[in-house]
């Protein structure tokens, strides 16, 4: 059963990927003044990349194994995605409405 161990190791990936953005997103909700646009911007970016690399790589090895595909991996790149938007999206709208006021 090599193809169990390959979907629980590339899992902890996207989990820590997701935890990551929670994390960010919890504290710029808090104290917006520690974390800054680039280093939003910059987590952002590099979580979209790797989880993105992560589930191609995923479907090869799937794919050279003979198994089926994951859908649980390619809802968790879903929900990185939407959580690095949503990120974004808060950052820069906490910031223009501290500039507006």
């Amino acid at each position: 059963m090599e193809g169990l161990d390959i979907y629980d190791w590339s899992r902890l990936v996207f989990i820590t990927l997701m935890i990551s953005l929670i994390v960010i997103l919890l504290i710029q909700r808090k104290r917006s003044n520690i974390v800054n646009g680039f280093t939003v911007s910059i987590i952002s970016i590099i979580s979209i990349i790797v989880s993105g690399i992560n589930l191609i790589i995923m479907g090869y090895i799937a794919d050279e194994l003979n198994l089926a595909g994951d859908a649980i991996s390619s809802y968790m790149f879903l929900v990185i995605l939407g959580l690095s938007i949503f990120n974004l999206f808060i950052y820069f709208k906490s910031k223009n409405s501290i500039i507006s006021a």
